[in-house]
């Protein structure tokens, strides 16, 4: 920095170096200001662009608060709408019973078909695998075997590796049934979920799966 002699006269800003004049110091906020507009004006475009992306691709969810009130004003709910057991169970059946409907015609339930469809994958499968699958009791499985062995869809024959274990294999019958058993429960399920966002039925998917996972084996 030169040192002024206030003795020489002269104008100190002559003196001053650039920045710390206060021609220089203006020019600096000018471009600090500058500078500060431009980062918001792109910071801005870029939160925009972003939401605009989430919104195209569905990233976000419904946070708008529903309620069942509405189906029966005239009835005082007193939390009773707060229970999610309520909603699944009666969303259960109303999925169960359009099934059940639709697959009359083949004498067979929905949870028989979820049997045909493991045993057309798996074949030569264990009850007490399905049992630990569906989280139901052995008895209960085999009431179900049962039936779709009866009616020609499955047979039981002992396990190769252990006499004791007989282990279930489809039939023709069980796999023309099974066939067209998948189409009726692809049609009725995107028919139920057609209100939710492609995002909102993997969320749906993920939080259902999560708590099942977290159910303990009774069987």
């Amino acid at each position: 920095m030169v040192a002024l002699d206030p003795r020489a006269g002269g104008d100190p800003e002559r003196h001053t170096p650039p920045w710390l004049s206060r021609a220089g110091a203006a020019a600096t906020i000018t471009r600090v200001s500058r500078c500060t507009a431009t980062n918001i004006c792109v910071l801005r475009r870029c939160i925009l662009r972003s939401a605009q992306f989430a919104s195209q691709k569905g990233q976000h969810l419904a946070t708008e608060t529903l309620t069942r009130q509405a189906v029966t004003p005239e009835l005082d709910l007193d939390g009773l709408d707060s229970i999610l057991g309520i909603h699944v169970g009666t969303l259960n059946t109303l999925l169960l019973s359009r099934l059940e409907r639709h697959l009359e015609s083949f004498k067979v339930t929905p949870k028989q078909v979820a049997i045909l469809w493991l045993v057309n994958a798996n074949p030569g499968v264990k009850q007490s695998d399905l049992s630990r699958f569906f989280k139901i009791e052995r008895p209960t499985v085999h009431q179900f075997v049962r039936q779709l062995t009866m009616n020609g869809h499955l047979v039981s024959e002992p396990s190769k590796l252990d006499r004791r274990a007989g282990g279930l294999w489809i039939t023709e019958t069980g796999t023309a049934t099974l066939t067209a058993a998948r189409e009726i429960i692809f049609t009725d399920e995107a028919e139920l979920l057609s209100p939710l966002t492609p995002a909102e039925r993997e969320e749906l998917y993920r939080l259902t799966i999560k708590v099942y996972l977290s159910v303990p084996n009774r069987t």
